[in-house]
């Protein structure tokens, strides 16, 4: 089914799980506290891309590029009188090395509870990682989220997380973290290829999201996708025609790539 996608950019897809002690409840299990550090000055930087689109161009996106910092501040109270840290972002251009150059971006909270993982941003509740880290593990992680119908979050519907690639290495860039997990969030497309419209007649909408988490790090990649495509206005002869004679292509994403931490 045709999802309809708001002007909202989910840099809430921006999130870093910054690491924190662990429980043993099951020898067999790890549990999602492996891959959380959460301590008072824990520091993440990532390479950040955000894909907007191009400005007088119905059809075509474009990617802006920043560093991202994200500081863990302090052990705060979330709104349901839950232990919850507060996480600072900060940005500066990609290639900068001033650091007086970070300028505030945003504040959100991570809730770390013994079966689940939640992160508060712009009034939005996910729940990014659950017990068991299993294959077989599947969950609702939108579910805290009202989607409604036409509403400009309902591309955010239905997604089911899942776990793959456990144990695993993974590189955002050159270097591999080893012993990663991959949250798989969103994978669906309608007349798509190569990540594009395939037929300029034919309505079309892409979502994918996807992150990866490094054991006793915490996020080390992410990738958001979303658009949907209008097929193109034709005249009565069928030729391109007002408003859109291209079609009509709304929507964005981020890419987050981890460089480096403390």
């Amino acid at each position: 089914m045709r999802k309809t996608i708001g002007n909202w950019l989910l840099l809430a897809g921006l999130i870093t799980l910054v690491a924190c002690g662990k429980e043993t409840a099951n020898p067999d299990f790890e549990e999602v506290s492996d891959y959380l550090v959460l301590e008072p000055g824990k520091t993440l930087i990532y390479q950040l891309d955000s894909i907007v689109k191009t400005p007088f161009n119905d059809t075509a996106f474009t990617t802006i590029s920043y560093q991202a910092k994200d500081v863990v501040d302090a052990e705060i109270t979330d709104n349901l009188g839950r232990p919850s840290w507060r996480v600072f972002r900060y940005l500066r251009p990609l290639n900068s090395t001033d650091e007086n150059a970070w300028t505030p971006n945003m504040t959100y909270l991570i809730t770390p509870m013994r079966k689940a993982v939640e992160v508060i941003e712009e009034n939005l509740r996910f729940q990014k990682l659950v017990f068991p880290i299993d294959q077989n593990t599947v969950w609702r992680g939108n579910s805290h989220i009202n989607t409604t119908p036409g509403g400009p979050l309902d591309y955010l519907d239905a997604w089911e997380y899942s776990y793959s690639s456990i144990g695993e290495s993974f590189s955002p860039f050159d270097t591999p973290f080893e012993n990663t997990i991959t949250v798989l969030q969103a994978d669906e497309a309608l007349g798509v290829q190569n990540e594009k419209p395939e037929d300029p007649d034919l309505d079309a909408y892409r979502t994918y999201s996807v992150e990866v988490y490094a054991k006793e790090l915490g996020l080390i990649y992410k990738e958001l996708r979303y658009w949907t495509y209008s097929a193109r206005t034709l005249d009565n002869l069928g030729n391109p025609a007002q408003p859109f004679p291209y079609g009509r292509t709304e929507g964005g994403g981020i890419r987050l790539r981890l460089i480096s931490h403390n």
